[in-house]
């Protein structure tokens, strides 16, 4: 036992998953509100994608998901789908942007390929 215990370590390692860092993400209320202001949008079929250049180097993601969408969890998966779809298509997005995402009403089920679809189609416009 004690053999099958000490060869089984690099097998249990678990690869970190990719995260958007802190500083690669909207927080403050009035960093949402100035991209919105800013009033320069794409429309997308599953999603609207509000941008504005941030004077950074790097892109920054906020989502922001209704309570018209459903309950806490689903509002959540929505989020989850929607940072997995930006970490896909984060080097394709021009840097130096705020982008902030909300998901289109009317769209049963939301995956990663599907908005990753919307988000390379909506950088085009950009």
């Amino acid at each position: 036992m004690d053999g099958l215990l000490s060869a089984a370590p690099e097998a249990l390692e678990v690869p970190r998953k990719r995260r958007l860092s802190h500083a690669q993400r909207l927080h403050a209320p009035r960093d949402f509100e100035r991209v919105y202001a800013g009033k320069q949008a794409v429309h997308a079929s599953e999603v609207v994608v509000f941008y504005s250049p941030n004077g950074m180097q790097r892109a920054r993601l906020g989502v922001s998901v209704s309570t018209k969408h459903g309950n806490a969890v689903r509002r959540n998966r929505i989020k989850r789908v929607f940072r997995a779809a930006y970490r896909q298509c984060q080097s394709i997005l021009p840097q130096g942007f705020d982008y902030v995402l909300i998901p289109r009403k009317g769209v049963k089920e939301y995956s990663t390929a599907l908005v990753a679809a919307a988000l390379i189609k909506a950088s085009k416009r950009f």
